[in-house]
């Protein structure tokens, strides 16, 4: 990397922001009445965090140099060289970096286009930082070991009370949300619990059995993604030598971090060193 590389939303897009929010704006103040006005205030509390929380999306942006990280947004600016680059802790799909002293940490969004780039040239610069050898279990989030069977759960009981009180229909309800709750359970059983690093292999525990990997059975560990309404959904991809590949998503301390680590154990344990694509 000679040029830094700048990572940042199209302009059109605040522009967009700005325009929809204002005529949102508009509308609300329009819209309520004089005896009813006491009725703003909390939606324009609701519409001043909305306005907030989209403009800090969209003016965010990151700098990638060869010497070192910039991360901007409407708080400030903060910068990292590479070799300052103490420790690395997240949430999710985030990653944050800090200084010896952590009175500097640079945190770059998820939101940003090319994010999945970042991830992979702070793997590059700071390989270090993701030491296997160093990790001794990766967990599955609690929160989401939790409200996929909640949601499940949440689903049968809907389609039970909704059977007992429909004598006509209610059997459509009862196979419907009972379809629902089994899709979720199904997320829920067939993505890992948990990963444990064992020298040249990987130990994939599900909810009612486990697996093991070596590293020659992987032949590349990728960070991808799909898009929602709500934006991407980043996972983890084990891409296996005989086709197949494994899921791997809510890993604690967060997706990149794990991500990083397994593929610098894989480039160390593995017959090839393989790179994400995205």
């Amino acid at each position: 990397m000679n040029e830094p590389r700048v990572y940042r939303h199209s302009p059109i897009l605040f522009a967009i922001i700005t325009l929809a929010f204002g005529l949102l704006g508009v509308g609300i103040f329009t819209t309520f009445t004089q005896d009813r006005f006491f009725l703003l205030v909390p939606f324009g509390l609701v519409f001043l965090i909305l306005l907030g929380a989209s403009l800090f999306s969209a003016t965010s942006k990151v700098t990638l140099s060869d010497a070192e990280i910039t991360s901007q947004n409407l708080l400030g600016t903060k910068t990292l060289a590479w070799s300052e680059i103490h420790s690395v802790s997240g949430m999710g799909y985030a990653i944050k970096l800090h200084n010896l002293a952590r009175d500097i940490t640079v945190s770059p969004s998820r939101y940003l286009p090319g994010y999945e780039e970042i991830i992979e040239e702070i793997g590059r610069k700071r390989p270090d930082l993701f030491n296997h050898q160093e990790t001794d279990e990766i967990t599955r989030n609690w929160f989401i070991r939790l409200i996929f069977p909640f949601i499940a759960l949440t689903f049968m009981a809907l389609g039970v009370f909704l059977f007992l009180r429909q004598s006509e229909d209610g059997i459509i309800f009862l196979v419907f949300f009972f379809v629902i709750a089994a899709v979720f359970l199904l997320s829920a059983f067939m993505s890992p619990q948990s990963i444990k690093i064992d020298g040249r292999s990987l130990l994939l525990k599900y909810a009612f059995s486990q697996r093991t990997l070596t590293a020659e059975e992987i032949s590349a560990i990728q960070l991808l993604y799909f898009r929602t309404r709500n934006g991407r959904r980043y996972f983890i991809q084990l891409n296996l030598a005989d086709g197949k590949n494994i899921r791997i998503s809510g890993m604690n301390p967060s997706l990149p971090i794990v991500y990083l680590t397994l593929k610098n154990w894989h480039k160390q344990s593995g017959p090839n060193t393989s790179l994400g694509r995205f």
